[in-house]
């Protein structure tokens, strides 16, 4: 072990040491029947190891005690709970004997990652999120899980000499699907002060599938034409009146949403704005075609849900537009410039109108409903345009592209309706600042995702060289 090692090593421990004592001080005087109860529980699930697929090691179901212990607990309460788990996780049901500092380690790395989050709640949190049960733990168990990852690569990267990023992906990104079911699991578990719907519970059914995704992903490999290549060649008639058709319906949305434009909240608005903007930058390429996904329509959805028509077209053109224009592998045609914000306006306004007038008195004032409603109106009518125009200009059948479209994109859609449920309630419980700060665990979504299909794409690439040379 490397002297930079082990100043890293010893400097997690000193902070960690340096959280505990903190807490301590602040005062230590839990319920004794509720914390003996929870602290059993905390070590006993921290000894119960799990092996993913994709990943050499194991992981514990601690984290599961742990996430729930700072929703309820106090920060000592929580911590030496949490530290007699780590302890007792690194001691027993292991393949190789931990050493003391390995023990002292992951103790420490628990602890600063514990007191990172405490810290977040009572100086961040405090204005408000904390009367939502499910935003309160989405917002901890996001920021745990970056410090926590990124303090264990660390030093794995320093042992073996290698990238911090290429650590972090090798090794602890099988794990943060899993992590969100957890995280979901402790957010929707009944508590003494507060009730979850019923219904909220459907949160857990795009985390499963998104699972399951990935592990198709383990067995994919490409066996169809790129769709969309077609580069520098007029588009046929029918692609071209097509085109011109979304585009027109797009401009006049817009002409509408200036002539009725109605904003409660500039601020608001603004900042949505600014912020899908920026989401729209970060885009994932699909294999096989020419289009992206990107975390933006997440704000898209909670706009439907809580914003004006005007609002919602304005703020679903900026986001498209963006995705079209930032940083494109290649030059994008005009057509290209015009169609993609225009179909997504126009997908957003059939979705806002739909969960508006026709489906209202059926939805009510159920939350999951609508939002179930909007994404799946929002998903199909995008997706179904954008394979209707690449059918066109590819001569192919329709219900094929459409099928391409529909693999790749359904998880990340159904992911992030999740998030987006999560941001209106937080939205409509607290206040809209609060329900922004769910968008960095969409961002860990999004990191997941996109490494997923690199590393298939990496895997299907490799077989096919191996299947040419032999």
């Amino acid at each position: 072990m490397g002297k930079t090692t082990r100043l890293y090593i010893y400097s997690v421990i000193a902070a960690g040491g340096l959280v505990v004592a903190v807490a301590l001080a602040n005062g230590f005087s839990p319920d004794p029947m509720s914390w003996t109860i929870y602290l059993a529980l905390t070590v006993l699930a921290s000894v119960v190891k799990l092996r993913l697929p994709g990943m050499d090691g194991t992981y514990s179901l601690g984290f599961l005690f742990l996430l729930y212990g700072m929703a309820h607990f106090s920060p000592a309460e929580t911590l030496l709970a949490g530290c007699a788990g780590a302890v007792a996780g690194s001691l027993f049901h292991t393949q190789k004997r931990s050493s003391l500092i390995q023990v002292l380690f992951n103790a420490a790395n628990l602890a600063v990652g514990v007191g990172v989050c405490f810290l977040l709640q009572r100086v961040w949190l405090a204005a408000g999120v904390t009367r939502y049960l499910p935003a309160t733990v989405a917002i901890t168990a996001g920021v745990y899980f970056m410090v926590n990852t990124v303090l264990v690569s660390g030093v794995l990267a320093l042992l073996q000499g290698k990238g911090l990023a290429e650590v972090w992906n090798q090794w602890y990104l099988w794990s943060f699907p899993y992590y969100l079911i957890g995280v979901a699991l402790v957010a929707l578990f009944p508590s003494p002060t507060q009730a979850v719907a019923g219904e909220a519970w459907l949160i857990l059914l795009p985390l499963v599938y998104l699972v399951h995704f990935f592990l198709g992903l383990l067995e994919w490999h490409a066996s169809s034409a790129p769709v969309g290549e077609r580069r520098n060649a007029p588009l046929p008639r029918a692609a071209k009146w097509f085109v011109v058709s979304i585009v027109t319906g797009g401009v006049l949305l817009l002409g509408l949403a200036g002539w009725r434009w109605n904003c409660q909240n500039p601020v608001r608005f603004v900042s949505y704005l600014a912020l899908a903007a920026v989401a729209s930058t970060f885009k994932i390429r699909l294999p096989g075609m020419r289009g992206t996904l990107s975390p933006s329509f997440v704000l898209v959805l909670a706009a439907i849900a809580e914003m004006s028509l005007g609002e919602v077209v304005v703020l679903a053109t900026l986001a498209g537009l963006v995705q079209v224009l930032w940083r494109s592998a290649r030059r994008p045609m005009l057509a290209q410039v015009l169609f993609n914000p225009a179909s997504l306006a126009v997908s957003a306004a059939l979705a806002y109108q739909l969960c508006r007038v026709p489906l209202e008195p059926w939805l009510g004032h159920s939350l999951v409903g609508q939002l179930v409603a909007a994404t799946l109106v929002l998903y199909a009518s995008n997706s179904l345009l954008l394979a209707a125009v690449l059918a066109l200009v590819d001569g192919k059948p329709l219900g094929a592209v459409w099928q391409l479209c529909y693999f790749w994109s359904l998880p990340y859609y159904l992911v992030g309706a999740a998030a987006a449920g999560v941001m209106t309630a937080t939205w409509r419980t607290a206040d809209w600042p609060a329900s922004l700060l769910v968008m960095p665990l969409m961002g860990l979504v999004y990191i997941s995702y996109r490494v997923h299909l690199r590393q298939a794409i990496g895997r299907s690439q490799t077989q096919a060289a191996v299947a040419v040379a032999a």
